[in-house]
């Protein structure tokens, strides 16, 4: 018995869709990861800078930003070269 072509390509829809919604929502949460880490950036070096040196707080300035980057490095690689976490991906592709 073959499969109903109509079922099949409703389903690949479907299939789209989700894959669609999952992007999106994985665009929503990475980017309000990298607001909130992007905010303790901010009051951590706030609260640091008049109470540690110039090389102490360029230290800590350095390791804050390294956390925010590893946020916004996969947001950077979907809108410059148009690459997903692998969850994300669609089948056949």
């Amino acid at each position: 018995m073959t499969a109903d072509p109509v079922r099949a390509l409703i389903a690949a829809a479907s299939e789209t869709a989700n894959r669609r919604d999952a992007r999106v929502a994985w665009v929503h949460a990475t980017t309000a990861a990298w607001r909130e880490a992007q905010r303790a950036m901010d009051q951590r070096c706030c609260e640091a800078v008049e109470r540690l040196s110039e090389q102490a707080f360029h230290a800590l300035f350095q390791e804050e930003q390294a956390k925010v980057d590893a946020i916004r490095a996969p947001l950077i690689a979907v809108a410059e070269r148009d690459v997903w976490p692998s969850e994300l991906y669609f089948s056949g592709v």
